[in-house]
């Protein structure tokens, strides 16, 4: 009796570390999300490093008009660490030469606005701000040459910024914003 239950114990064993070593694991299976979140639209900007300990070496967009208003996607590489309890945030201001008359109103007269916090992947030091929706119509935007311009700042902000600094059309006062330290800032173009 003694030997069949060693037997038998020696078979799990056995069992139990032939389906450790032979499993494979799900997550290593399917490509990560992080994998793709670095990957970069076609267009680059030329990036204004605004003296932070964190820093934005490259930033790419792609803008898609999508029924007459813009949808910009943006992604890049950083480097640096950000504090816990503090975010960057995207905010976003049309140029003062560019107006939507389809709104009826003029965004580029130097207001800012709040888009969202960006998608950090930490292992690969990149990150994403997806679907941004600036206030500015492509199909009436009034414009020069050259399209519709941005100016987009990537700012460090605290974690409730959103619920604390922002108003429900989005807007960041210029008081508040002059607060923020800004990481980087460049131009994107329709």
């Amino acid at each position: 009796m003694p030997i069949l239950v060693g037997t038998a114990l020696m078979l799990i064993v056995s069992a139990i570390g032939y389906s450790a070593t032979t499993r494979t694991d799900p997550v290593s299976a399917v490509p990560s999300a992080s994998a793709r979140s670095c990957e970069q639209p076609p267009s680059r900007a030329l990036v204004r490093p605004g003296g932070g300990a964190v820093t934005f070496p490259d930033v790419s967009y792609a803008i898609e008009d999508v029924g007459g208003r813009p949808r910009i996607d943006l992604a890049g590489s950083y480097e640096g660490v950000i504090d816990e309890g503090e975010r960057v945030a995207v905010i976003v201001r049309a140029d003062i030469g560019s107006y939507d008359s389809a709104s009826g109103g003029p965004p580029g007269e130097g207001r800012y606005y709040f888009q969202r916090e960006l998608q950090l992947d930490e292992e690969a030091h990149c990150w994403t701000a997806l679907s941004l929706s600036p206030a500015l119509s492509l199909s009436s935007a009034h414009h020069g040459a050259e399209g519709p311009l941005w100016h987009i700042y990537l700012v460090l902000v605290p974690a409730d910024f959103a619920v604390t600094s922002v108003s429900t059309r989005g807007q960041v006062e210029g008081g508040v914003f002059t607060t923020l330290e800004v990481l980087a800032d460049f131009i994107v173009t329709a």
